[in-house]
């Protein structure tokens, strides 16, 4: 299973949002067991913070409280698709495991 993901910047431009490919971090959660929350608000804080950090790296001139508030919210939501995405993955595989002990 993946435990550490990249929280990518999003610059708002005019109306149009842009991925800022090259103002990532990472964000490891290897320690943390999702199901107990504490560890779910201990990724929370440490998503919400990766992500304000690359948003002001992305964009240190022109950003403003509400630009910021919008990167950060779509940079979380990006990576949160991704432990989700990456969770499905996992429980698809060991379904996928158990279908064919199954057919053993």
């Amino acid at each position: 299973m993946l435990r550490t993901l990249t929280v990518t910047a999003l610059l708002a431009l005019g109306t149009a949002t842009a991925y800022a490919e090259d103002v990532t971090t990472r964000v490891s959660y290897a320690d943390l067991d999702l199901s107990k929350p504490a560890d779910a608000q201990t990724l929370a804080a440490r998503l919400q913070d990766a992500a304000t950090a690359v948003c002001l790296k992305a964009n240190p001139e022109n950003l403003g409280a509400g630009a910021l508030e919008h990167c950060v919210s779509m940079s979380v939501h990006m990576a949160m698709s991704r432990i989700e995405s990456d969770m499905d993955n996992q429980v698809h595989d060991k379904l996928y495991n158990v279908r064919m002990a199954m057919r053993d």
